[in-house]
C-alpha cells in the first residue's frame, strides 16, 4: 500500500467530525510518508539478507567491489569470497550449496565431491556414482569455445577413495652383517615387501641370507651377487640381478627344527628337519608396526645344514652349484639394503583429479591444488587427512587384430573423438616408441614326394 492509501485509511478511522479537518489530514499524510519510508527500508534490508534478491556484482568487477556488495557481504557470513571472473549467478549457487551441505553433513563422500565441484565452478548439482569403494564425481565444467565462438563445456571425472594404498620405503647403506634393521609398517594390513641387496664395489655376495626376526624366517638366495650389482627379491616371483632374471632359486625356511618325536634338536643335527621350508620364491610378511631384519651369508657347513644331501631331489643341482659358490669361512661384506612395500593408509582419503584440466579462474596447477586442499580441510572430519593425486584419463579403445600368412594388421579405434581441444602443459620429457615389423621374406619350403613328383621340381595343377 502506498502512502496516500495508508493516510486515507488512517483518516477513515477517525470520527466523521474530525475527518474534514485540514490540519489533521496533513498530519496523517506526513505519518503515512514516514511509515512508507520505514517500510521501504525494511524491505531493502530483507532483500539484502536473502541470497536470491541481494544486490550482486558483475564478473569483471574488482574483488573489493564484489566483497563490498550485498551478496558479497552475505557470502562472507559463511566464509565465502567471490573469485576472479566469477559472476553473481554462480556465487549464489555456491552459497546455496554450502548452506545445504552444512545442513546435511560435510564429511561424506558426496558432500566432499560437491565441495570440489564448486572449486571447479561446475554446473550444479553434479552427478555422483560409486565404482566399487571409490566415489566418482562427473562435473560439467567450462571448456574451450566452439567454432562459432559460443562458450563450450567439458565433462570432468574426479575420484574419492578412502584408505588409499601408499608406497613405503626403508633404505640402509653400508650395513654390516648381523646388524639389526628396523622397518615400520604404518598401514592397517600386512604387506609383502620387495627387498633389494646391493653388493659393494670391491666384493661379491655369496649365498646371501636375510632374516626376519618377528617371524623367525630366513630368505636364502642360492647364488652369488657380483660386486656392484643389485639383487631384487620379490614375493613368489623370479629374483632379478640388475633387472635380469636370475636362474638360482630363493628359499624361505625357518631355522628351528624338530623330529618325529617332538624332541628338539640342534640346528645342525642329522635327525632334525625344518619347521618351514618353502621353495615358492616367497618372502615373509610385514606385520603392522615394527619389523626387524638382519642379513649375512652362509658358509658351506651352514648351507649343508639347510640343504642336506638327498633331502630335496628337485634342488640337488642348485644345491651342488651353491656349495661351489659358498665360502669357508664365510665372508659377509657391508651391503646396501632397500625395502619397498605398499601399505593401506589409515584415517586418510585421496582425491584424484585430472591433470590436463585447470579451471579458468586458477592461475596454475599449484594454485588449484592449494584451493582444493583448503576445501577438503574445510569439509573433512577432524583427525582425517586429505591427499590429492593426479590422473590422466584416456578414452576407451577397441583393438581388432587381423592375421594372414603374409601380414598382420592391427586396428585401434576410439569411440570418442581424439581431437585435441585443451592445451596440455608439458610436465617433462617424453619418450615415444615406434615399432615396425619387417615384411616376411622367407619362402615356405619343405621336402617330400607327392604323387610321384618331388616338391620344387614342378608346379601343381588344379
Amino acid at each position: 500500500m502506498n502512502p496516500v492509501q495508508r493516510a486515507r485509511r488512517m483518516v477513515g478511522y477517525l470520527p466523521p467530525l474530525l475527518q474534514s479537518g485540514g490540519k489533521i489530514t496533513l498530519l496523517f499524510d506526513v505519518i503515512a510518508q514516514e511509515l512508507g519510508v520505514m517500510e521501504g527500508g525494511i524491505t531493502r534490508l530483507m532483500r539484502s539478507r536473502w541470497y536470491t534478491l541481494a544486490q550482486g556484482f558483475r564478473a569483471d568487477d574488482s574483488l573489493a567491489t564484489k566483497a563490498g556488495s550485498e551478496l558479497g557481504q552475505l557470502g562472507a557470513l559463511y566464509g565465502l569470497q567471490p573469485g576472479p571472473d566469477e559472476d553473481d549467478v554462480y556465487f549464489r549457487q555456491r552459497l546455496t550449496s554450502l548452506v545445504e551441505l552444512h545442513r546435511t553433513g560435510m564429511n561424506t563422500a558426496p558432500a566432499l565431491l560437491r565441495l570440489v565441484s564448486l572449486v571447479y565452478r561446475a554446473e550444479q548439482p553434479p552427478e555422483f556414482s560409486w565404482d566399487g569403494d571409490t566415489a566418482v564425481g562427473l562435473f560439467t565444467v567450462p571448456g574451450p569455445p566452439g567454432e562459432d565462438g559460443t562458450p563450450g563445456t567439458r565433462r570432468l571425472r574426479v575420484e574419492l577413495d578412502d584408505n588409499p594404498p601408499t608406497p613405503a620405503l626403508a633404505r640402509f647403506q653400508g650395513m654390516p652383517a648381523d646388524q639389526r634393521l628396523l622397518t615400520l609398517n604404518q598401514g592397517l594390513d600386512s604387506a609383502r615387501p620387495e627387498v633389494s641387496l646391493t653388493a659393494p664395489g670391491d666384493a661379491d655376495i655369496s649365498i646371501p641370507i636375510l632374516h626376519h626376526h618377528e617371524s623367525g624366517l630366513d630368505v636364502l638366495f642360492l647364488g652369488r651377487v657380483p660386486r656392484g650389482k643389485t639383487l631384487t627379491l620379490r614375493h613368489q616371483r623370479v629374483p632379478l640381478i640388475d633387472g635380469s632374471p636370475a636362474k638360482e632359486p630363493v628359499l624361505l625356511a625357518h631355522p628351528s627344527r624338530f623330529d618325529d618325536g617332538n624332541q628338539p634338536f640342534r640346528f645342525d643335527t642329522d635327525a632334525a628337519r625344518f619347521s618351514v621350508f618353502n621353495q615358492g620364491q616367497g618372502l615373509p610378511e610385514l606385520a603392522p608396526g615394527e619389523n626387524h631384519w638382519s642379513h649375512g651369508t652362509l658358509s658351506k657347513k651352514e648351507l649343508q645344514n639347510y640343504l642336506p644331501a638327498g633331502r630335496n631331489p628337485e634342488l640337488e643341482q642348485a644345491r651342488l652349484k651353491a656349495l661351489e659358490l659358498a665360502l669357508e669361512p664365510k665372508q659377509s661384506p657391508r651391503i646396501d639394503l632397500q625395502f619397498r612395500w605398499t601399505e593401506v593408509t589409515p584415517a586418510t582419503f585421496v582425491l584424484r583429479i585430472p591433470v590436463d584440466y585447470i579451471p579458468p579462474q586458477a592461475r596454475g596447477l599449484p594454485d588449484l591444488v592449494r584451493e582444493l586442499t583448503a576445501t577438503l580441510n574445510y569439509g573433512r572430519a577432524s583427525g582425517v587427512r586429505a591427499r590429492i593425486e593426479f590422473m590422466l584419463t584416456l578414452p576407451p579403445e577397441e583393438v581388432s587384430v587381423d592375421e594372414s600368412p603374409a601380414s598382420m594388421a592391427l586396428t585401434t579405434t576410439f569411440p570418442e573423438p581424439t581431437g585435441v581441444k585443451d592445451a596440455l602443459t608439458s610436465f617433462g620429457q617424453a619418450i615415444k616408441f615406434e615399432e615396425q615389423l619387417p615384411e616376411p621374406d622367407d619362402r615356405l619350403s619343405w621336402s617330400g614326394v607327392f604323387d610321384g613328383t618331388r616338391f620344387e621340381t614342378s608346379r601343381f595343377k588344379k
